[in-house]
């Protein structure tokens, strides 16, 4: 009888009505999603050709659908006038077709783009862009009309050097916008290392870093709000958040110990990941004590990217942190007393994931029975791999879970559809409703290769709720609020996030699966002031429009 556990864990909860599970189908030649992103040279000769990879899911036109942002990167030697690779934005015309607008609507950018994320900065109910890059930071404002105009000079923001994620909230609770901006590494290409042991990695020669480099200093920005022309001041050293000069890759704002004001998490890579706790407008470091600042015996990992949610439905949010290859992702849960708890090999996660080199993750309730799984795309850094019998290979496929709801996960991609074979070397990656049918589609970011649309096929058999906030004053959008519904015994949790996985940007609407159950019971917004508001009996299968009252 020993095996009946373990064969309940591997059935339970993991196929929708009649046993039929999701299917996700690459439409990206359908809907006609032809940019490249470009990132340096096929070799991968510098680390910097290989890191690249935001992508963003926001309705810039404000017609109902989600349109797509992808960046796109450069190469060192530079590209001949009118070749340079550009940033692309595709505008969605429904039935899954897309057409590219980028330069249309200006923001075409050109320059070595790494993240994208999506804000109202300047409260007129439209939504920014702003992105990272290797090079100057560029911020796009929403001008309302299908068009965009860079202000990053303007509103004090174009930061230098080499940038990767941007985390947006009201950190100050004084309703405007600010952001936790994470950078990578003080590079100079034509610096050349004394120690030469960075440029082997299980014996075979590769680009050197970032162990050996200097590591780059984060910096939040605060926005000083409609009275100073929406400029931003630098003010980290101001708000205790200038000590560490590590390898941030990815941040998430996020209120982790549920007292009504955002925090940030910090993914870091080779060195010691961050937990800033927010303490009335300042921070306190306190990942070494929380339990996530390393793996569970002690060590620095190779974090990329991050994935927030509340997996074990216990009211509050638990991390899921990508690594390198030959190391295993991690899953933190939060135990609710300030604390986490490593149990990436207690879920199956960790011995899932050794062999691949894990970037963006989500947390998304795929066939909406009601609990979270997770999505993370992988691919690896260095081509010469696929010269090595190593174990691993440079192009990799992407992973879905599925949460059996007893606290495991199971990997399920190879049953999940024909969209879920796609081997690329991804990296960024957003999760979104791009129908608008009642279940949560996928776009992946590839390096030097087209993106993959994965349509979901049959998640949408049971039954679903999207919540979208709207609220007057300087934070339309409501990002850092949160929504908990009941439904059929079980509670919910979710966040509106601007800045989400790896270098990318989920729909900010929020979309709760709610099995076989027609209405939630109750459904309760937390804005981001702390102000509640109830809602009773909501009917399913639908867009939720809840306005502040």
């Amino acid at each position: 009888m020993r095996g009946w556990p373990a064969l309940l864990a591997l059935c339970w909860g993991c196929t929708g009505p009649g046993g039929e599970r999701p299917q996700f189908v690459d439409v990206t030649a359908q809907a006609g999603v032809q940019v490249v992103m470009v990132s340096g040279t096929p070799a991968k000769g510098h680390i910097v050709e290989c890191n690249t990879g935001g992508v963003a899911l926001f309705d810039y036109d404000r017609d109902g659908d989600l349109d797509l942002f992808f960046v796109n990167g450069s190469r060192l030697e530079g590209f001949g006038p009118g070749q340079e690779p550009r940033a692309a934005l595709y505008r969605n015309d429904g039935n899954w077709r897309f057409a590219e607008v980028g330069a249309q609507a200006g923001v075409d950018h050109v320059g070595w783009g790494m993240g994208c994320s999506v804000a109202d900065y300047n409260a007129d109910g439209w939504p920014d862009l702003y992105l990272t890059l290797y090079g100057r930071n560029a911020l796009y404002r929403n001008q309302g009309d299908g068009t965009f105009a860079e202000v990053g000079a303007q509103a004090g923001v174009d930061e230098a050097g080499w940038s990767s994620a941007a985390a947006w909230g009201d950190y100050d609770r004084d309703g405007d916008l600010d952001f936790y901006l994470a950078k990578y590494i003080d590079f100079d290409p034509t610096y050349v290392p004394a120690d030469m042991s960075y440029c082997t990695w299980r014996g075979i020669s590769v680009f050197y870093g970032p162990r050996g480099m200097p590591g780059a200093r984060d910096r939040f920005y605060r926005n000083e709000g409609p009275g100073a022309g929406w400029r931003f001041t630098e003010a980290s050293a101001e708000l205790g958040l200038d000590d560490h000069e590590y390898y941030g890759f990815a941040a998430l704002a996020s209120d982790y110990d549920n007292d009504g004001d955002l925090d940030i998490y910090v993914a870091n890579d080779s060195t010691p990941n961050l937990l800033f706790l927010n303490e009335g407008g300042r921070f306190t470091e306190v990942a070494m004590l929380a339990g996530c600042a390393y793996s569970e015996d002690g060590r620095e990992q190779g974090s990329m990217g991050i994935a927030g949610g509340d997996y074990d439905q216990d009211g509050d949010v638990d991390l899921l942190v990508t690594h390198f290859s030959h190391d295993n992702n991690t899953l933190y849960r939060n135990n609710g007393r300030g604390f986490f708890t490593d149990i990436s090999f207690a879920t199956a996660i960790g011995a899932a994931s050794i062999s691949s080199l894990g970037w963006g993750a989500e947390f998304f309730d795929y066939d909406n029975d009601g609990d979270e799984d997770l999505f993370v795309a992988n691919g690896h850094v260095y081509p010469q791999v696929d010269q090595h019998d190593l174990g691993t290979t440079y192009a990799q496929p992407n992973q879905l879970f599925a949460n059996n709801g007893q606290g495991v996960f199971i990997e399920v991609g190879k049953q999940a559809g024909p969209g879920m074979q796609v081997v690329k070397s991804s990296r960024g990656a957003a999760v979104g409703d791009l129908d608008n049918d009642g279940d949560l589609d996928l776009v992946v970011a590839n390096i030097d290769e087209t993106p993959t649309l994965l349509r979901n096929e049959g998640g949408n058999r049971r039954h679903w709720l999207v919540v979208e906030l709207q609220q007057e004053g300087l934070n339309p959008f409501a990002v850092g609020a949160r929504v908990e519904l009941w439904a059929g015994g079980k509670r919910q949790l979710r966040e509106v996030r601007a800045g989400t996985g790896y270098l990318s940007q989920n729909d900010l609407r929020l979309h709760f699966g709610l099995g076989e159950e027609r209405e939630a019971q109750r459904l309760l917004v937390h804005w981001p002031d702390g102000a509640q508001q109830l809602l009773e009996k909501v009917g399913a299968d639908q867009l939720l429009q809840v306005r502040r009252q």
